[in-house]
Parts: structure tokens; C-alpha cells; sequence
């Protein structure tokens, strides 16, 4: 209905709001994998006090679990060293704008719950369970019926317009739960906490803290069902890590931005990420061997139907052998040469043939070649070669394969993503002793607002547009092995590299790093060049520490 719920609940009614949760598919594909060798397991019956887990959490390594992936979130994790799903659940409680700034009094008094103290003792059976901070809706609800003595009721309806802001009906409120009410007829509706023993200087700090915190807070039920999902995801991320990341790059197939955040976790973990292929490669990523199996439908120009029909046909008739015989068992209206040369772009035609040049050289011939047998055969025709017994095979032209540049460059056109290398390999020496840093370092935050790094990478999807000033400025990606990070291009700057920034060439680049709390870090360039021709492939020169040593 469009009806709101204010309106609908003044009839009596009730509106929900059901939403989807992505992860929760993850969860049911990954326990999939896992059962084709471990039939026995459960995702229902896995431990809840797994000390691997938790210990992986505490290191803040929870790229890919369900609500843990910021880095600010890490940042927490790391000094709150979770122990349990009570844990969790207060973490997502307090991570957000209103309870935050409790978090480091949380973490404090949970290492030292010595130094715990209440305002009053009133609210100790309350709040000891939280070290005495307000981390739950039903802990305010909690308050105003030990402290003021509210119906469970009204309680709740006094939180609901903590929540909305309703400023009149609070300021009412607070008088209420200050010095309490009485009916016209001087009955006592509620006493108040002053009556209850409480100071009022006291109570007006409760109500104000209760009233800051509410804005944003979550119930108790809401938080604890996503510790929930969020402690099985990093469960199987911990023992389960190639079947858990093929189901979520799965679930994150149209993220290239993901698909690579996940790759480079996987590498972390030793998982590497195996190229498409059309012998083994199914629609989804897939678990191949404690490795991934890149998935087809991550390849660009690919329909469902195209990829249905070639791993069925893969399936009931055995692997393709060639290019020939690919094109082939796989003619159809959609299989196009705009498709086939995705795949071999991909690189998921290297199993027939191990030279993508040769591949693409031969793809129009080969397709004519498919379509004509085709036509022959459902006309009812033979050829010369049938009738002799001898097969039909395409004799596909020979070159040379291309440069590895061209072929990386092809595999990213084609999945978005570099997937046998990285351009950035072969000048890992000569970055190294240009003292660079990583994208992800400035993701984690681990510089300040202004400070000058140097990165080396490449820069893609660069877009200009012009500001009410008249002037230009343009943003880009800068992809390295580790990630990306937003680059911001002003107008001077825009000038003078413009034509660097869209040769696609890997670089060096320094800028200054913008840090705002309300959005992801950027890097603002300042200079760009590339890197020279000579520099592959040198090695890093050593590290000697500075001093003065005396025999």
C-alpha cells in the first residue's frame, strides 16, 4: 500500500516492510558446496563460540562477512576483540550515529568493568549486561518503567517518538518522567523518577542521554538477528573459504569493484582465482579444488540462455575440443561472434587453444564454417568428407599470440578484471623503490586529510565535467593489485595529464589524500607520469637502516 504507516496505524492497522537479504542466499550456496563433500553439514548446528572465528573477527579481517566490512567497523572490532554473539550484537547496536561516541567508554569499561559506574543504582540490573551504556531501544523502554514507572505500553510508545524526533512530545514527556502524572482526578498515572529516589539533575542527564541515543538506536531483536548472519557468514569465511567466496562473488556479479575487492581476499588466503574456461566453468563462481572457478556470466556479452545451453551441452556430450567443434555444438540465433570473442578475450577458450590471437584471427571463419555444416545437415545434405567418414574440423590459421599488455587488457575488457596478471607486475621492483602505497591502505583510512602518497596504477573510466564555475574537473578510478580508489582531477591538473590519465597505461601518481567522514576516501592528483619502458622487470633495491656501527 502507499498509505503511510502513521495513517494506516491511526485505522487500526498494521504496515510491514519486508525486505530481501542477499546474504542469506550466500549462506544456503555456500552450505551447497560444502554438502557435495561434507554431506553431514549444517549451517543451523555450527558452533556459536568458534574461537577461530572470533579471533578473526578481533584482527578485523572481515572483508566478505555481513555487516563487518568497513573499515571503521574493523577499526572497532579490533579493540573490542569480540568473544560472542552478545558481543556482535552490542557492536551493531553501537556502531551507528547516535550510540557511537559510547563506543570507546563501551570497549574501556568491558575491559576494566571495574570502572563501570551508573548514574543511579536504579539502572544497574538494566545496564550492567552493556557495562553501563545504553545500547538497546528496549533498555530505554527499560528505564522509563524502573525509573518513572511507565506501562510497558506507553514505554514503548515514548521510544517510538525518541525515534521519530517528536520534540513537542518528548519536552511533554520529560516533565512526565521527571516528576510524574496524575489524572484530573489525582490518581498517579506514573510517579516519576524523582519520587523513585532519583535527583532531578540526574534525571534530566538520563532523559537527554536516553533521547541522543535514540535516534538511531537499534532494538535488541533487529541487532541479534544480524549478529546472527553476520557470525555464520565470517564462520564460513573462516573454514569454508573457497565455497563461501564463490558464493558471494556470485551474489556480487555485477560489482566489478567487489569481484576485485574479493579476489585480492582470496589471494590473502592462498584461494587463487581460476580464469573462466568452457570446459570447467559453470554460470556462477564455483569451488574448484580449494581454488574459485571463474563463473561465465562474469563475462561480458554472454546471455543466460548462451551459457545454459554450453555447460548442458558440455555436460550430456563431454568437453569441447576445439574452437571448431565449440561453435559447432553451441549454433544457435544468439551465439554471435560478439559472444565468442568475449570468451576467448576472457580467456575461457584456452583450454581448446593456447594462443587468444590465433582464437580471435579465426573466430569469423570458424563461426561461417559452424553455420554452413549446420545448414548442410538440416537440409539433409552430405559433403565429400562425410561420405568418405573423415571429419569436417576447421584448419584454423596460424599466428603468433599477442603481447601480454594486449591480452591483459583484453581480459579486463572482457570480465572487468585482470584476471592471469596484472599490468602492475612486471614494475613491482621499481615501485617499490619509488616508496609507494596501495589503494587500500588509503580505503583503510590509514592516512590523514592532505597527506602527499605516491601510488603506482592505472587509470580507468576517467570523466570530465564541467562545475558552475565554467571550470573542469574529472574523476577516475585508480586501479592497483590491491584495489581501487577514487582520483579526483581539477582543472590544471586536467590539463596537463589529461592524456596520460586515458592511455591506460600503468603510472605513477602522487596526490593528496581527501579525507571526509561522510564518504570513502579519495586521492586529489597532483602530478602523473608514466612508467618508463626500462623498468620492467627490475629488481627492488635493498632496505639498509641508517647508523653508525663501531667494532
Amino acid at each position: 500500500t502507499q498509505y503511510t504507516m502513521t495513517a494506516l496505524e491511526e485505522l487500526g492497522l498494521l504496515k510491514m516492510d519486508f525486505l530481501g537479504l542477499r546474504n542469506l542466499t550466500v549462506i544456503a550456496d555456500t552450505q551447497r558446496y560444502i554438502k557435495k563433500s561434507n554431506p553431514e553439514f549444517d549451517i543451523e548446528k555450527i558452533p556459536l563460540d568458534d574461537k577461530a572465528t572470533y579471533e578473526m573477527m578481533g584482527k578485523g579481517l572481515t572483508d566478505g562477512v555481513f555487516q563487518f566490512e568497513s573499515d571503521g567497523m574493523k577499526n572497532v572490532l579490533r579493540g573490542f576483540h569480540p568473544e560472542s554473539i552478545e558481543d556482535l550484537t552490542a557492536i551493531l547496536s553501537l556502531y551507528r550515529p547516535g550510540p557511537m561516541d559510547s563506543i570507546p567508554k563501551y570497549i574501556h569499561n568491558r575491559h576494566h568493568p571495574e570502572d563501570v559506574t551508573y548514574p543511579t543504582p536504579l539502572l544497574k540490573p538494566i545496564l550492567s549486561v552493556t557495562y553501563g551504556c545504553i545500547v538497546y531501544q528496549e533498555q530505554v523502554m527499560q528505564i522509563f518503567r524502573t525509573l518513572a514507572g511507565y506501562t510497558l505500553g506507553r514505554a514503548d510508545i515514548v521510544r517510538r517518538a525518541m525515534a521519530k524526533k517528536k520534540h513537542d512530545v518528548m519536552e511533554r514527556e520529560r516533565q512526565f518522567f521527571i516528576h510524574g502524572e496524575r489524572d484530573k482526578n489525582g490518581n498517579v498515572i506514573c510517579k516519576g523518577a524523582v519520587a523513585n529516589g532519583v535527583d532531578e539533575e540526574t534525571a534530566q542527564k538520563i532523559f537527554n542521554d536516553m533521547q541522543s541515543f535514540s535516534s538511531y538506536a537499534f532494538n535488541k531483536a533487529h541487532a541479534a538477528a544480524y549478529s546472527f548472519v553476520a557470525y555464520r557468514t565470517a564462520y564460513l569465511k573462516r573454514h569454508y573459504p573457497a565455497e563461501y567466496f564463490a558464493s558471494l562473488m556470485t551474489s556480487m556479479m555485477d560489482s566489478a569493484s567487489k569481484i576485485a575487492l574479493y579476489t585480492a581476499e582470496c589471494k590473502k588466503n592462498g584461494i587463487k582465482i581460476l580464469p573462466p574456461s568452457v570446459n570447467a566453468s559453470g554460470a556462477d563462481f564455483t569451488p574448484d579444488g580449494g581454488n574459485i572457478r571463474f563463473g561465465l556470466n562474469a563475462v561480458k556479452n554472454l546471455g543466460a540462455g548462451v551459457i545454459e545451453r554450453l555447460v548442458r551441452e558440455r555436460e550430456e556430450n563431454g568437453n569441447y575440443t576445439s574452437l571448431y567443434d565449440f561453435c559447432l555444438r553451441n549454433h544457435s540465433r544468439e551465439f554471435n561472434r560478439k559472444a565468442l570473442e568475449g570468451l576467448i578475450k576472457s580467456g575461457a577458450m584456452d583450454c581448446l587453444c593456447n594462443n587468444r590471437r590465433m582464437l580471435l584471427y579465426n573466430a569469423e571463419g570458424v563461426l561461417t564454417a559452424a553455420d554452413n555444416e549446420k545448414r548442410f545437415s538440416s537440409d539433409g545434405q552430405l559433403n565429400l568428407f562425410d561420405e568418405m567418414g573423415e571429419s569436417t574440423e576447421y584448419k584454423m590459421l596460424e599466428t603468433e599470440e599477442m603481447p601480454r599488455e594486449m591480452l591483459l587488457a583484453f581480459e579486463k575488457e572482457a570480465t572487468g578484471l585482470y584476471l592471469t596478471g596484472n599490468p602492475l607486475d612486471e614494475y613491482e621492483g621499481y615501485l617499490s623503490s619509488k616508496g609507494i602505497v596501495t589503494s587500500a591502505d588509503i580505503n583503510a583510512r590509514k592516512y590523514p586529510d592532505g597527506k602527499r602518497v605516491t601510488l603506482g596504477g592505472t587509470v580507468e573510466g576517467l570523466k570530465v565535467r564541467q562545475l558552475k564555475n565554467n571550470s573542469l574537473m574529472g574523476t577516475a578510478q585508480l586501479e592497483d593489485t590491491s584495489g581501487s580508489v577514487t582520483l579526483t582531477v581539477f582543472a590544471a591538473a586536467l590539463a596537463q595529464f589529461k592524456p596520460l590519465l586515458d592511455s591506460h597505461k600503468p603510472l605513477v601518481i602522487t596526490g593528496r589524500v581527501s579525507e571526509r567522514e561522510d564518504r570513502d576516501p579519495e586521492l586529489v592528483l597532483e602530478q602523473a607520469e608514466e612508467i618508463p619502458e626500462n623498468a620492467k622487470n627490475q629488481k627492488a633495491k635493498p632496505k639498509y637502516k641508517s647508523g653508525l656501527y663501531l667494532k
